[in-house]
């Protein structure tokens, strides 16, 4: 019986550790406090149980290797990251699985001192 009740524990625990919220370090960059930033433009939308947000920056190189600096705490949580140099210039991203969900992180440099970033995914990876 002690054995059956620590198992149903344990399973409870389980599951409320693996519903819990990303806490990804790339959504400080959303959480109001650059909002009067003229240097930042930020897009939030829901719609059919989708949410995105993108954050565009630009002419603010110190902004820009904070937001690389974020991206990059993040990497180790990802299932799959890639990293494209080329012509147009360099562009990130990421996958990280929560809550049985893909969440999408993309970032794009625009010169040395401008840069984009989204994160994308369901609603419920982000409850």
């Amino acid at each position: 019986m002690k054995k059956f009740i620590f198992i149903l524990i344990f399973s409870i625990i389980s599951l409320a550790a693996a519903a819990k919220t990303p806490n990804l370090n790339v959504e400080k960059l959303f959480d109001g406090s650059y909002n009067s930033n003229p240097s930042i433009s930020i897009h939030i939308s829901k719609s059919q149980g989708k949410y995105f947000r993108g954050c565009t920056v630009s002419k603010n190189k110190a902004l820009v290797d904070k937001v690389s600096r974020l991206f990059d705490k993040d990497l180790p949580r990802a299932s799959e990251s890639h990293d494209i140099i080329g012509d147009r210039g360099r562009y990130r991203s990421m996958h990280i699985l929560n809550n049985g969900e893909d969440i999408s992180v993309g970032l794009s440099y625009e010169g040395e001192d401008g840069c984009y970033i989204f994160i994308s995914g369901p609603q419920k990876a982000f409850q």
